[in-house]
């Protein structure tokens, strides 16, 4: 990676790269350099084969205040609409990578700063991080980069309108019963949490991520027998792959689950209540309302 002036960017654990908005003088407000720094760092880990997971959050008290309100009217609205597209492909980008991303928020998530927070794959906010889509109350229009678009499809259309339309802050607990948010810690455990959820997902099979995470974002887009034929597409080959392979002993795929045990393999026990429920660590408050999100809601430490 080269070297950054409005970023901070490097590896926490073996297989996470964390990037961090790095203008903590002004809450990690997006000016223009650095949303083009953040547009040429996503796209160049589009081939980055050795990570596997991208954390990305705010130096300082911030997580991002939205655009640089003082760099767009001294520079004119030319300079708005530049800073707005540009953003838009930072999140597309987002969106087409191949490894999940992680928005680790640490304070405010504003504006331009939460569309970045809602392209991420899991939202985890610290209990004194705040959120709004404040366009309609400060600029008289509406968050260009596609939040209102996202929002409806991850929580709804009435909640979406009520974010969207008011132009509201809301607190983290606030937002994680609206659905915005995945996971709240106090601020203390944010990083802790947010490492072990990070490296839970590193150290899983890297080509099982990668394609569960495509079939999640675009099964959204299509209808339900379309998104099975894709769910297929992406499952089968799995089957042949190393990990796959290395993932069962000699024997096991036809052995009953007592032996396996006996071998050491984890097995979950289910019942008419489905898989045993996991027991999450002390302190976080998980959204186990949505399946998708159980695997994160409830990790087993052994």
């Amino acid at each position: 990676m080269p070297h950054w002036t409005t970023l901070e960017v490097g590896t926490t654990a073996p297989h996470v790269l964390r990037i961090c908005l790095n203008r903590p003088d002004q809450r990690n407000a997006i000016s223009t350099v650095l949303v083009e720094e953040l547009l040429e760092c996503v796209t160049r880990l589009q081939h980055a084969a050795d990570v596997r997971v991208v954390v990305l959050t705010g130096r300082g008290t911030a997580f991002c205040a939205g655009g640089d309100l003082k760099e767009r009217l001294a520079a004119g609205p030319s300079q708005a609409r530049r800073q707005r597209d540009t953003l838009l492909r930072v999140i597309e980008q987002i969106d087409r990578l191949p490894m999940p991303v992680i928005a680790m928020i640490n304070g405010p998530a504003m504006a331009g700063g939460l569309e970045l927070a809602l392209a991420c794959d899991l939202r985890i906010a610290g209990t004194s991080a705040s959120f709004a889509l404040s366009e309609v109350r400060t600029v008289g229009a509406f968050p260009g980069a596609g939040a209102p678009v996202r929002l409806a499809k991850l929580i709804g259309r009435g909640r979406a309108s009520l974010l969207t339309l008011t132009g509201r802050t809301f607190s983290s607990e606030e937002a994680f019963s609206l659905g915005l948010v995945e996971v709240v810690v106090p601020d203390t455990a944010l990083q802790r949490e947010t490492d072990a959820i990070a490296s839970d997902i590193a150290s899983a099979s890297p080509a099982g991520v990668r394609a569960a995470r495509q079939l999640i974002r675009r099964s959204v887009d299509i209808d339900t027998d379309a998104a099975m034929e894709l769910s297929c597409a992406l499952r089968n080959p799995l089957d042949d792959t190393a990990d796959a392979q290395e993932a069962w002993p000699p024997g096991a795929r036809s052995a009953s689950p007592n032996s396996l045990e006996r071998k050491g393999v984890r097995t979950i026990e289910t019942g008419s209540a489905g898989p045993t429920r996991r027991t999450p660590r002390a302190g976080a408050v998980y959204d186990d309302r949505r399946p998708g999100l159980r695997a994160a809601a409830g990790r087993l430490r052994r």
